[in-house]
């Protein structure tokens, strides 16, 4: 009679994998079952390979590893794909330091970007951060936080580093008012005039008057 040994059986799974976005597919692995006689993967004739469709401009989502290509005199191959997650790149978003004088309105308050992927630019962002303070023009000098927030992206997340704004003193022309007198006479009245207050502010907020010798 006739002995026929056919081919086992060996399951080659495809190991799942994931990676940032942007950047290049990890080494795909394939994990195997159902090996005799305490063989292993060393084996096979023609190991099999997994890929995947995506690449590092693939966006946001899950991708099939798929194993194919595998043959062996003593073995078939029934193949079990694997899942390439594909995570959300980290951008960080630095409001940019800004100043002003005391009463001015607050500058623009723009943002910096740092970590895009392929060459992207923050054109590619769904809503783009904004930057904001607390400070306003009758905020006293000093230094005011000013807090980047509400990014939102399908590729990327968002580190935010606050930036400063710095309100400067404003300038204050203090003038000495011409006088006369008679010679041998007391002097008159020293008075001075002033310019350039803001917020409609007066002499009455000076901490410390000048005076007129």
């Amino acid at each position: 009679g006739i002995l026929s040994i056919n081919k086992a059986v060996i399951t080659a799974t495809a190991n799942n994998q994931s990676r940032l976005y942007g950047t290049a597919n990890p080494t795909f692995t394939i994990a195997y079952s159902g090996f005799q006689n305490g063989e292993t993967p060393v084996v096979i004739d023609a190991l099999p390979t997994a890929s995947t469709v995506a690449n590092a401009v693939s966006p946001v989502g899950t991708y099939a590893i798929v194993p194919a290509g595998g043959s062996d005199d003593n073995y078939s191959f029934s193949y079990t794909n694997g899942a390439l997650s594909i995570t959300k790149a980290t951008v960080v978003v630095t409001a940019n330091n800004q100043s002003r004088t005391y009463g001015a309105a607050n500058p623009p308050l723009t943002i910096s970007y740092s970590g895009f992927q392929n060459g992207e630019t923050s054109t590619v962002i769904d809503v783009l951060p904004t930057a904001s303070t607390t400070a306003n023009n009758t905020s006293p000098v000093g230094s005011y936080v000013i807090t980047p927030a509400g990014g939102s992206d399908n590729n990327y997340n968002f580190n935010y580093n606050n930036g400063i704004l710095t309100v400067n003193k404003a300038t204050i022309t203090v003038t000495a008012n011409n006088q006369s007198r008679l010679y041998g006479a007391a002097n008159p009245s020293l008075t001075i005039t002033y310019s350039g207050f803001q917020n409609s502010e007066n002499t009455a907020v000076i901490d410390v008057l000048p005076t007129a010798t």
